[in-house]
């Protein structure tokens, strides 16, 4: 019978080991998942005040006109958006990081304060 120390010494791990290692991937998913969360409601925030602070056209038509087809641009992109969160898919994830992005992109450059 082999020792534990031959069986580590030679690259074996034992059950142990490796259940702790798999248990130790608990921990990282929730941290993973809460950076993601974190990022994804700053950007939200960013976007929905981005969005409030838009210009008013003042009178412009055609102004006017450029930002109401920016705001119907926008809805589209958001009614688009398929997810089914129950499932809790990567696929899912990935959508909404594609969304925030596209969003981002539609909007006109914030001045500088």
């Amino acid at each position: 019978m082999r020792s534990k120390n031959a069986d580590r010494a030679s690259g074996v791990l034992s059950r142990e080991e490796l259940k702790a290692g798999i248990e130790n991937l608990r921990p990282l998913l929730r941290e993973i998942t809460n950076a993601f969360i974190a990022r994804a409601e700053t950007e939200i925030a960013a976007l929905s005040e981005t969005v409030r602070d838009l210009p008013e056209p003042n009178g412009k038509i055609k102004a006017a006109h450029r930002q109401e087809k920016l705001l119907h641009k926008m809805q589209a992109r958001l009614a688009g958006l398929k997810v089914k969160p129950e499932k809790g898919r990567p696929k899912d994830f990935r959508r909404m990081r594609n969304l925030l992005g596209e969003l981002d992109q539609l909007l006109p450059p914030k001045n500088p304060a």
